[in-house]
């Protein structure tokens, strides 16, 4: 399977996917900034062990009676922000509140029970019900509230700039031919597997712009993207990403917990969009793609020879 839209969502909760995108932010060299979030505490060592031990961030340096204050500065991995923690000085430590939250988004369900076994501390009830529906919230031992979310943030650097409808299509598959030719180079493949499962069409008007395929597997709980593409001239524009999201959502609805998607190897690019959606690698295929399933030989993408196939599943649940 290739070539998806390589951009993400924002949020999709119906079939009118996305709006006119935000305008433009002013221009800043954004390789240079760095974020850095400062806090006071009279329980120094306690609460850094909270985030160093407990979530993972890592200490990279702090400082001693410095004009009266001690600090600690922590990383949070994978990003360019840092928390700083202080205490001393004359003013004592602020007082948390219930929707003053730090929320971290860690991509799978595993990586938050990791975190919750480590914390050893039993949940909180959030003020705002839309967290116990989406993660775990823990209070440091200032009440400064976490919440643990298994889903994978969006990148901050792509936007969504579409405006399509999306919904099961319920037409001739032969009408979607061509599309199906875009995400897959082995017309007998084609062949075998264009009536299977489900199909979601992105329409903009009465045009379909984009598919995405859904099978369901001998595991109940379980889905396979089979196959998904968008036409060359709206590709780029988050419609694809926009596909994967409302499959996650119709996922949910039916019941399904993990979502599967196979695709080559040797396609970067398609690897970069699932994991940036938050799919993980759990197996490679070797040989997948084979004369005798009806591919060319020699199909180079990227520079790279068309041989194996990656398996990757989101957890949906």
């Amino acid at each position: 399977m290739r070539c998806p839209d390589r951009a993400l969502p924002e949020r999709h909760e119906g079939v009118e996917v996305c709006g006119a995108p935000p305008p433009d932010p002013p221009a800043v060299d954004h390789l240079a900034m760095h974020l850095r979030v400062a806090r006071h505490t009279e329980r120094l060592d306690e609460v850094v062990a909270f985030y160093r031990d407990g979530l993972g961030f890592s200490e990279i340096g702090g400082f001693r009676d410095h004009n009266g204050y001690d600090g600690v500065f922590l990383a949070l991995p994978g990003t360019r922000a840092h928390l700083e923690l202080t205490a001393g000085g004359d003013h004592g430590a602020p007082r948390p509140h219930p929707e003053s939250l730090l929320v971290l988004y860690l991509g799978d369900r595993a990586a938050v029970e990791e975190i919750a076994a480590r914390l050893d501390a039993r949940p909180v009830d959030p003020a705002n019900p839309y967290w116990a529906t989406h993660g775990l919230t823990f209070e440091d031992p200032d009440g400064f509230r976490v919440v643990l979310v298994p889903a994978s943030w969006p990148d901050s650097e792509v936007r969504i700039d579409c405006e399509v409808r999306i919904d099961w299509h319920d037409g001739s598959r032969a009408e979607l031919r061509r599309l199906f030719e875009l995400a897959e180079d082995s017309r007998q493949r084609i062949d075998a597997s264009i009536d299977q499962g489900r199909v979601l069409a992105a329409m903009d008007g009465d045009t379909v712009v984009g598919y995405l395929q859904l099978v369901r597997t001998d595991a109940p709980d379980r889905a396979e993207l089979k196959s998904m593409a968008v036409v060359e001239s709206r590709q780029r524009q988050g419609i694809g990403a926009a596909l994967v999201a409302e499959a996650i959502h119709r996922c949910r609805g039916e019941g399904v917990h993990q979502l599967l998607v196979g695709t080559a190897a040797a396609d970067v690019g398609n690897l970069r969009f699932y994991q940036r959606l938050g799919f993980r690698m759990f197996g490679v295929e070797r040989n997948a793609f084979t004369a005798d399933d009806g591919y060319p030989d020699g199909i180079v993408i990227d520079g790279i020879l068309l041989r194996d196939r990656v398996w990757l599943t989101l957890d949906v649940s």
